[in-house]
């Protein structure tokens, strides 16, 4: 396969354009319009699929069946955060970067597997790529759509999620996310005697949480953590809140072994306290083995495409899509270009990272 530079960064400064910030399916309408024209004049079978109003489309060297298994899975969003500055959809290049809102996350990326997919020589294996529209808000209507509804199952899944450096994604923390409400009589704070502080109720409870999670000597960071995030109560200086309530984010990983762990925990934390306890949003912790045969292999020619010696192995904080893969048996990481400054105005991808990123993917599709 040869690559084309000025196309693929023609066709990732095409996707910036389309302003796909998550639930603007009319913008992530256009788009895949864009794309399946794109493809149009390649062997490849393309379809599009919907869930709750969120689309995804699948394209794929064979027939779209999921009844049978798929080779190597690949998988790209559309859908980008919401924009500070309305030219962070009209695409820079300067320096060797192409500047844009999602460039990084993940149009880059994204742009690089549907050149791949269009590019792609006769081969056996089974290969697919899912672009989906709602991975920056959790992604149950698209990537969680295909393994857990539509039953499509893989020998290897990979996200092609950029970062600020080449790193094979095998593990990422769990997540669970949750609210707590407060409810007091209330009173002027001058007779503090005759009510409980809602906010403080709250704040007392949580101090005995964060026992839960302590923080640990380590390089990589890798312990359990939580976050309060949002508070709100009261209503004047010189008044006694009546009314609180607080979301927290908590991010884990060993010795937690599931996130319904954590909640029975935190329920039984939350009961003595006479808080009310409303679940946001669980996920499971993601593990992949590094001795599997797509991920050794990739880490391998990950290795020797950058002339480098250390493995390229690591420990996720956050989380993406990989996860829902993971969750029903498929060995799974999170790998894609390199820039930097995430759903920030200045974001950008290196283009040669691009380029690299596709040399990488190339050979491994045909390992």
């Amino acid at each position: 396969m040869s690559i084309s530079k000025e196309e693929l960064i023609k066709l990732i400064v095409n996707l910036i354009y389309f302003k796909t910030i998550t639930k603007d399916q009319e913008s992530v309408k256009k788009a895949f319009a864009f794309i399946k024209d794109y493809l149009k004049k390649s062997n490849l079978f393309v379809k599009e699929f919907q869930k709750n109003g969120f689309l995804s489309l699948a394209v794929s060297n064979s027939y779209i069946d999921f009844s049978k298994k798929y080779d190597i899975i690949f998988h790209g969003h559309i859908d980008v955060v919401a924009a500070s500055e309305k030219d962070q959809f009209k695409p820079k290049i300067k320096d060797g970067k192409i500047f844009g809102r999602g460039v990084l996350d993940m149009k880059g990326g994204l742009g690089v597997l549907i050149y791949l997919m269009k590019k792609l020589p006769k081969t056996d294996k089974k290969i697919i790529l899912l672009i989906t529209s709602d991975e920056e808000i959790g992604g149950e209507n698209g990537t969680n759509y295909f393994f857990k509804d539509l039953g499509l199952r893989g020998n290897f899944f990979l996200t092609a999620e950029g970062e600020k450096d080449y790193l094979l994604k095998v593990k990422q923390k769990g997540v669970v996310m949750f609210k707590l409400k407060a409810k007091t009589k209330g009173e002027h704070s001058a007779y503090q005697w005759l009510s409980e502080n809602a906010i403080i109720k709250i704040f007392d409870c949580y101090q005995k949480i964060k026992k839960l999670f302590p923080k640990k000597n380590s390089k990589d960071h890798w312990y359990s953590t939580i976050n309060l995030g949002l508070i709100k109560g009261g209503t004047a200086v010189n008044s006694i809140p009546n009314e609180a309530e607080a979301s927290f984010d908590i991010r884990f990983c060993e010795p937690w072994q599931s996130s319904d762990a954590i909640i029975n925990k935190l329920k039984k934390i939350i009961q003595k306290e006479r808080l009310n306890f409303e679940l946001i949003y669980k996920t499971e912790m993601m593990a992949t083995d590094i001795k599997n045969f797509y991920v050794n292999n990739l880490n391998n020619i990950v290795k020797k495409e950058l002339n480098i010696k250390k493995d390229l192995y690591f420990k996720n904080h956050g989380t993406n899509d990989a996860r829902f893969a993971n969750i029903v048996g498929i060995p799974s990481v999170g790998f894609g270009p390199i820039g930097d400054n995430y759903h920030a105005p200045s974001e950008f991808v290196y283009i040669e990272s691009l380029v690299k990123y596709f040399n990488i993917l190339e050979k491994f599709v045909l390992l």
